[in-house]
């Protein structure tokens, strides 16, 4: 009965959202972490649907670029030379506060806990270099000088190679961009290349605090029964026009640390992504299909070593634009997931993604609403239901509310409030799941507020 109840409240809550369709008009205004803000001489909002970190149309374009657009002078020599005049830097950094209504502490060896209410500052916090390598080669490298570099995790969040060059032109889809593109990531496969905003990748979606607790394809990779590893390395290549895009990658759940103490395996785990990215009536949209299949060697510690299979799939859509209401234009997106990973079984390897003994799924449907100041504050909603994989107390749902404001277009103040219900809440932690994902101190209980300032430049 929870679980049809839970349905329900999912499909009334679509219904409701995709009938507001017929009210949107003109889309919303082209709106890039602050390094390629300086190499295309624009400002952030020139690639970001309403803020920082979701991608619209030209956001995507750059980043099918393979990060190679410029507005800014360059220096160039025969064709073979081709730079930004100025190195591309940034800095990203959060304050944050955390509580959760869970009892005692989760993290024993520092007495740290959101239970009791937590300060993290510095929370993310990255220094990007990035953008224009030559004509037709580009570069992101994330590194990380926040918690996880101070504490010993190494100072390579993230880096990317992108290789890109046009492979075709048609009247029905305009240019079309191959690329082949090296990567090594904390954030999953999809790292190779992915410009939805449904949570494909967990730096591509409308918060980065409760990204698990919105996005069902987050939570199958990060919460739930899984095991939380969604380190990622190998080589991907992509197909992108304004109309669709395709990635495939063959990569393994290992990160730069396992170079480094020369334990890398080979990219046996592969991973295909399909979606188109139409452009409906005055909506810019999108509709695909990620598949996570094959078993990799994990030999950088962030679980046990040894050999996983890693299953997944899903599916997701988007919608952007503006509501218009009498002489107010105001932009919404609108975005949904669904995802499932196998079991894993005693006799074989364990699933990377589900280490439960039932088939863990997920479905979300999340909104954001630019109400006042031009978009410069916005409301978020979310529900997220999920079976957690274990055998019994495995209903996870979560419903969010959030606020925005954007004083200057690098700088947000965030408000997020989520409400977690289901069995695998109950109060007898040794049988149920109550470890809140999104608590970066591990919280537990029923619900977790943060209160966050992110800042770039």
């Amino acid at each position: 009965m929870k679980r049809t109840n839970s349905l329900l409240s999912l499909t009334l809550l679509s219904s409701l959202l995709i009938g507001a369709f017929g009210l949107l008009l003109t889309p919303q205004q082209a709106k890039a972490v602050p390094a390629f803000a300086r190499q295309m001489g624009v400002s952030c909002n020139t690639c970001h649907f309403q803020h920082f970190p979701e991608l619209n149309s030209f956001g995507r374009a750059f980043k099918a670029s393979g990060f190679t657009m410029t507005g800014t002078p360059t220096i160039d020599q025969d064709g073979t030379f081709s730079l930004p005049s100025n190195l591309n830097a940034a800095i990203f950094t959060n304050l944050r506060y955390q509580k959760s209504n869970g009892t005692g502490s989760s993290n024993t060896s520092t007495g740290k806990t959101t239970n009791n209410g937590a300060w993290i500052f510095p929370g993310e916090t990255s220094l990007f270099v990035g953008g224009r390598v030559s004509q037709h080669v580009g570069a992101l490298v994330e590194g990380d000088v926040g918690a996880g570099g101070i504490n010993g995790g190494g100072f390579l969040a993230s880096i990317k190679i992108p290789m890109v060059h046009k492979i075709a032109s048609t009247p029905m889809t305009g240019d079309i961009n191959g690329g082949v593109v090296p990567f090594s990531a904390g954030l999953g496969p999809a790292y190779a290349f992915e410009i939805m905003n449904t949570g494909a990748v967990g730096n591509h979606f409308m918060n980065l605090v409760h990204v698990s607790s919105m996005s069902a394809i987050q939570f199958i990779q990060t919460a739930g029964m899984s095991t939380g590893d969604t380190n990622a390395e190998g080589i991907g290549a992509f197909a992108e026009s304004s109309d669709f895009f395709v990635t495939v990658a063959g990569w393994d759940p290992n990160h730069s640390i396992a170079d480094i103490s020369g334990t890398s395996s080979s990219p046996s785990s592969q991973y295909v992504r399909v979606a188109a990215t139409p452009q409906i009536g005055s909506w810019d949209t999108g509709f695909g299909f990620l598949w996570y299949g094959g078993q990799s060697v994990v030999g950088d510690s962030t679980v046990t070593n040894g050999v996983y299979k890693t299953h997944m799939w899903g599916i997701d859509g988007q919608m952007q634009g503006n509501l218009t209401v009498g002489d107010r234009h105001m932009p919404l997106g609108v975005y949904v997931s669904y995802a499932q990973a196998p079991s894993s079984s005693a006799s074989g390897p364990m699933n990377l993604y589900n280490t439960g003994r039932k088939t863990a799924r997920s479905a979300s449907i999340a909104a954001e609403l630019g109400a006042f100041d031009d978009g410069r504050v916005t409301f978020q909603l979310g529900y997220r239901w999920a079976q957690t994989g274990a055998v019994s107390h495995n209903i996870d749902n979560a419903y969010t509310v959030a606020a925005t404001y954007l004083p200057w277009d690098n700088v947000q103040f965030m408000l997020l409030e989520t409400i977690y219900s289901g069995s695998a809440h109950g109060n007898n932690p040794n049988n149920g799941y109550t470890n809140l994902a999104d608590a970066g101190l591990g919280g537990s209980g029923h619900s977790l507020t943060s209160l966050n300032l992110a800042v770039g430049f």
